[in-house]
């Protein structure tokens, strides 16, 4: 059962008010009574099997058997790269367009081939998912319900395999791959519940005695395509399962980085009971995919996340076409930011440096929240630039696959070619570290960090895939200069945390802050924490600020139906003497 409300500091309560905005006590924790339990249970258990461990933060214990099983893996892969099709209905096609998926780490070694589906595929997968809602929109709540979590049951018996192809595909370590995955687990469960909570609530509608108002949870009229990431496997099946949960027919169309693990989990939907056209699994060219689907005149609604570029180019495509639809498409988008790091003089300057590292080079700096910009006083800098350095000059770059890797490669080759002019552009500042990249083996780029000397500097403006780094040193009078500066300098508003330790100084920069990003962190990284699910988006050009992970991002994939039935007969108009 779902509890909203979790134990939030008083004081976070009171900065709130303080700050004029309404509290809403958080949704994110599932039965965490339970959940405690069986993690007192799980670390008794532990603690008998190896009374002497020592337990380690952060970071999965890979023992001797898994490593083993994680060799045959990657030699499984590596011998017999997976077949990814498109699959519309209950059909499996297999185009002429083969794609190939190859290592970013290991551009010679090929891992999956990925059937991209033509427009007259996409036009039937369309036809499929109109001709599967009429039965799956009449399915009960809590079969879908039973469908979610027996899933989630079969993708974590599977998750050894899963986290090898994050590793191999993605280019990410085996703690970044675990963590992936338990997102995407928690993604589910959690949904499950709030969809759950939802069907319970009842809502009080003012009327006379003899009028029976009910509400119901009808999905939205025609089919959502889903447009998915490389970034992170939780979010691509997020994006295609939050409107599928909600009784709506999806077009699933991946990236292509992640359409391997993305099939795995769709298959693992398919074993757990969905019926056949409910989510058809497209991967196709993206300019195809949206200019196929936005022609449909049963086309209701796009969730995805993309460049703010691509959605300008959604919004057009719909616009000249809306007059052919029958009812308004919804666009639901988060958009990449330029995230940023405020720093006040009265920060630790350790928390500092260990977020600061996690949030830029997590990942190759690839994620949509990763830190692109940084803000410290003059005072601090000598101090956090020494030991900012130091933990990044210690990074590992090489083969996720190894244990002692901190950073894999870049996963694509255009942000790679993006990241070698921003670093010939750099040579000409004052460039505190790496500046480097090599792509003879894999698409390998050194952490780097610059010192930029004027505060309009595009690198503080825009956007940057990679693992790069802009740090604005600013004079500890001018702290109010500098904090309108980070609050209007772009025009992207995601992520940003503030590093501070006097609650005065952090009410102040919340209260200039608030609308710089749509999730704002109090002195822990801007990419949010480790593990659990946090509900996320972003406002300006970095999206339509939906907070995907919530119980409001499900709401929003629903066309709710209101029924009102009168017994024994209507009542009399007021002011008149004779019935109807």
């Amino acid at each position: 059962m779902l509890k909203l409300g979790f134990a939030v500091p008083t004081r976070w309560s009171f900065r709130c008010r303080r700050l004029g905005m309404a509290s809403i006590r958080g949704e994110a924790r599932i039965s965490v009574d339970k959940q405690k339990a069986a993690q007192a249970q799980r670390d008794e258990d532990q603690q008998e099997v190896e009374p002497d461990s020592q337990p380690t933060e952060d970071i999965p214990r890979i023992h001797r058997n898994e490593r083993v099983l994680i060799s045959h893996a990657i030699q499984e892969i590596q011998h017999r790269p997976l077949e990814v099709p498109t699959i519309i209905g209950d059909e499996t096609v297999y185009t002429m367009d083969n794609q190939r998926v190859s290592c970013p780490h290991h551009l010679q070694t090929n891992l999956a081939h990925v059937y991209y589906a033509n427009r007259k595929q996409i036009e039937a997968a369309i036809k499929s998912a109109l001709s599967a809602q009429g039965t799956w929109s009449l399915v009960p709540i809590a079969q879908r319900l039973a469908i979610w979590r027996r899933a989630a049951g079969i993708i974590e018996e599977d998750e050894l395999r899963l986290r090898v192809f994050l590793m191999l595909t993605l280019s990410k370590t085996a703690d970044e791959a675990t963590r992936d995955i338990r997102r995407l687990l928690t993604s589910l469960r959690a949904n499950a519940d709030y969809l759950e909570h939802l069907s319970e609530l009842r809502f009080e509608i003012q009327g006379d005695m003899n009028v029976f108002p009910s509400f119901h949870l009808r999905p939205m009229d025609g089919f959502v395509a889903a447009l998915a990431p490389f970034e992170s496997v939780a979010l691509s099946t997020s994006l295609a399962l939050c409107p599928a949960l909600m009784g709506n027919t999806v077009l699933w169309n991946p990236a292509l980085e992640v359409a391997p693990v993305s099939f795995l989990i769709y298959r693992a939907f398919q074993e757990a009971g969905l019926p056949s056209g409910v989510i058809n699994f497209v991967p196709a060219n993206e300019r195809l995919f949206l200019d196929t689907i936005t022609a449909a005149e049963h086309f209701a609604g796009l969730n995805t996340q993309a460049s703010a570029a691509c959605y300008r180019h959604v919004h057009k495509l719909v616009s000249d076409r809306l007059e052919r639809y029958i009812c308004f498409p919804r666009l639901v988008a988060e958009c990449p930011g330029q995230n940023f790091h405020f720093v006040h003089a009265s920060a630790k300057v350790e928390s500092v440096v260990s977020a600061t590292v996690q949030a830029a080079f997590g990942f190759a700096g690839q994620y949509a929240n990763s830190l692109s910009r940084m803000y410290v006083p003059s005072s601090m800098w000598p101090r956090l630039r020494a030991e900012l350095l130091e933990a990044t000059e210690q990074l590992i770059i090489g083969d996720p696959v190894e244990l002692e890797t901190d950073m894999g490669a870049m996963v694509r080759i255009e942000d790679y070619r993006r990241m070698q002019k921003l670093l010939q552009r750099s040579n000409n500042m004052e460039q505190l570290c790496g500046g480097s990249c090599d792509d003879v083996t894999g698409r390998f780029v050194q952490p780097t960090i610059v010192q930029v000397a004027d505060p309009l500097d595009p690198l503080l403006c825009e956007p940057c895939c990679g693992p790069f780094l802009p740090v604005f040193v600013y004079s500890d009078e001018s702290f109010g200069e500098a904090l309108k500066l980070a609050a209007n300098q772009s025009r992207y508003a995601l992520s940003g945390s503030i590093f501070a330790s006097r609650d005065e100084v952090i009410l102040h920069c919340l209260n200039q802050l608030r609308m710089s990003a749509s999730n704002i962190y109090v002195n822990e990284r801007c990419t949010g924490s480790t593990y659990g699910l946090t509900p996320f988006g972003g406002n300006r050009l970095s999206g339509t600020n939906d907070k995907s992970g919530s119980a409001y991002f499900l709401m929003r994939w629903s066309s709710p139906l209101l029924i009102e039935e009168t017994v024994e007969g209507a009542p009399p108009m007021h002011g008149s003497n004779k019935l109807p």
